[in-house]
This record gives C-alpha cells, structure tokens and sequence, in this order.
C-alpha cells in the first residue's frame, strides 16, 4: 500500500482537511436545480444509492463496508477505506419521489432473482448512468477549484472540454434508458451473462463500463478517440449479495453492437471462467464497489489487486504516465487469473463471519 502515502514531514491531517473542503466545494457547486428524471425544480435531492442497500447490508460488518480505495493503495489518513451502509456509494442527483418509485422492481430481492426483465434492466442502467453522470459533474467543478487553487494544468480547458463531451454522452445515456423503463419497451437488451449464486459473494457493485478489450485481448472500444462523433459503448454489470445468495449479471443494449463477440466468447466459457472475469472487470474497470471485511487482509496485503485497481485501460497508475513508471514501457497488465476470484464458491461469506448492524 504505497502509491498513496503521505511524504514523512507532511500534516496529514492537513492534507484530508485540504482535499475534504475542494471536495465539499466540487459538490456544492455541481448540484442540480431540477430532478434529471422528472425535471421538477427541487431545494434538496434524495441520498440516493450506487449500490442498493439491501446489497450492502449483508455483507456488512457492523454497519460498515470496505469501499475500493482500500484495494487501490490510498493512505488511510486523505480517503476513508470503510464507511457504514447509509453512507456508501450515495449519490445526490434525483429527487425523493423519483428514487423510491423509479427504482423499485429491481430494488426488490424477490425480483431480481428471477430472470431480469427489460424493465428491470433499463432501471439498473439509468441508475448506473446517473452515477457516471454525478462523478463527471463534481469532476468538472473540482478540475476548476484545483486550477484555481494549485494551478496543476497545463491545459485545463482542453480537460473540461473532454469532461464536458462525456457529460452530455451520460445524459443522453440515462434519457435513452428511462424511456426503455417508462414505456415497457421489450427486446433490446443482451444479457451476456446471469446467475443466482447459491451463497453470499463479499463483494457489491454495479457499474457500467467502456471495455477496451475483449476476452481475447482484440479491441472493442477505442478509448483513445477523442472525436466527437465517436460513442463510446457500454456494458453494465451488477454483482448483489442477499442473505443467503447472490445475483451476478452482465448485460449491453443491442445498440451497442461491438459487444456481439463478447458475447459469443462467454457462452463458449466455463462458468468458473466468466466469473473470473467479471471479477477481473470489477476491479479493474470501476471504483463503485464494496467488499466485506472477511476479505480484509487479501484486500491490503495481495499486491497484484492493488496493481489491477491502479490500472486503467492496462496502463499503470490510473493511466498518468511518467518518468515514475517509465510510461508504461514494459507493464504487463494484470490478467483475470492473477487476482482471487471473489464470486467463486471458496470466498462466500459464512453466516457466523457476518455481524451486520448500522453505527
């Protein structure tokens, strides 16, 4: 765990307090007037969750969860690495009313062991996009307070401009989604992969992610385009523990078509192997994931986690080449069988190691 220590001689109580306040400040900046789904005017937006609670609780341990930058290598003393349930992957950009009803099929534990509808579908990637959409708003204001504060761009306009194109992409992502849900529109999901797990996984997320790569290594997003007219394509994968089981899932619109060989390649895999790779996807392509503190010790002390989570696109350290990593020269990117594989059988959560309880 070193990428992220403090130098010896810095106040890091200081330091939390200084990225604290640019934090608090990027927020209150980014906040809305009107619910983005209803597009009422509101004072105040509902607490909403990245990852429904019901899906955090059980793999909590006294209330708390452990959140990704444990695994990523951030010092303790700038960024929490747990947080209890009510606090953990929330997200202020809809109102109250549109969080309690928007979400409620698949915020239901007996429906999403069924087969998914496209209803349900459509809800788990509006609220996937909304997160996405949340992120880049308060990036956006934070990249002006930092510019504004320390100055650390060279070109900050070129940076907001890319922000600012991904911004509008996630809005039309999550209108495009709503419909789908608001209409009962049937037929346009592929679900690459959906299982109910016969145990409880240590692990909650959900995400929607640009791939890259393919199981194979062959391209299929070109995540280096910056052109305008180019759309990124995504693919949404949901990992929720409940008491006794678990939902694994992964699916794309058909829209997105560059996902078809994917799609091929894992209906031609072992189960044991899809699994290893959604695993792979969670750590190395999303930062809105939970983990039980039964995997504690493999979360700090197994390096080639700590490696894939500070991997972007298979690029070392979030992708911000430098003299320090020799610009990626020579990285050999993580492969999905260097890291344990969290959703097998052998990492479930036996009911006297859960002690859940809200602080």
């Amino acid at each position: 765990m070193s990428l992220f220590n403090i130098p010896d001689g810095v106040d890091v109580i200081e330091v939390r307090k200084k990225v604290n306040k640019m934090l608090s400040e990027a927020r209150k900046k980014a906040k809305s007037k009107k619910c983005i789904l209803c597009g009422k005017e509101q004072s105040s937006f509902c607490n909403s969750h990245s990852v429904p609670q019901m899906c955090l609780r059980p793999i909590a341990d006294k209330g708390k969860v452990l959140h990704a930058s444990l695994a990523m290598g951030f010092d303790i003393g700038v960024v929490d690495l747990d947080g209890g349930v009510n606090k953990s992957g929330t997200f202020n950009y809809i109102c109250r009313e549109c969080d309690a009803k928007f979400f409620q099929d698949y915020e239901n534990p007996d429906n999403i062991i069924q087969p998914p509808t496209d209803k349900i579908l459509a809800e788990i990637a509006v609220k996937n996009m909304l997160l996405q959409l949340n992120k880049r708003d308060i990036e956006l204001e934070l990249l002006d307070i930092k510019q504004q504060e320390l100055g650390i761009y060279e070109n900050p306009d070129k940076l907001s401009e890319l922000k600012t194109l991904d911004q509008k992409e996630y809005q039309e992502e999550v209108l495009f989604h709503q419909d789908i849900a608001n209409n009962n529109k049937e037929g346009g999901y592929q679900i690459l992969f959906w299982e109910v797990l016969p145990y409880k996984v240590p692990i909650a997320t959900q995400s929607a992610m640009v791939l890259p790569y393919d199981m194979e290594g062959d391209i299929l997003n070109d995540v280096g385009n910056m052109d305008k007219s180019v759309r990124m394509q995504y693919v949404h994968i949901a990992v929720l523990p409940l008491e006794k089981k678990s939902v694994v899932l992964a699916f794309y619109h058909k829209r997105d078509k560059i996902y078809r060989r994917l799609r091929h390649q894992i209906n031609t895999t072992s189960r044991e192997k899809v699994l290893q790779y959604i695993n792979y996807l969670i750590f190395e392509h999303t930062e809105n994931v939970y983990f039980s503190k039964t995997i504690e010790e493999e979360l700090k002390n197994n390096k080639m986690i700590e490696k894939v989570s500070q991997e972007a696109n298979g690029l070392p350290t979030f992708g911000h080449l430098s003299v320090d990593n020799i610009f990626g020269m020579d990285y050999e990117a993580v492969k999905p069988e260097d890291i344990p594989n969290f959703l097998d059988e052998s990492w479930a959560i036996k009911e006297e190691e859960n002690t859940d309880g809200e602080e």
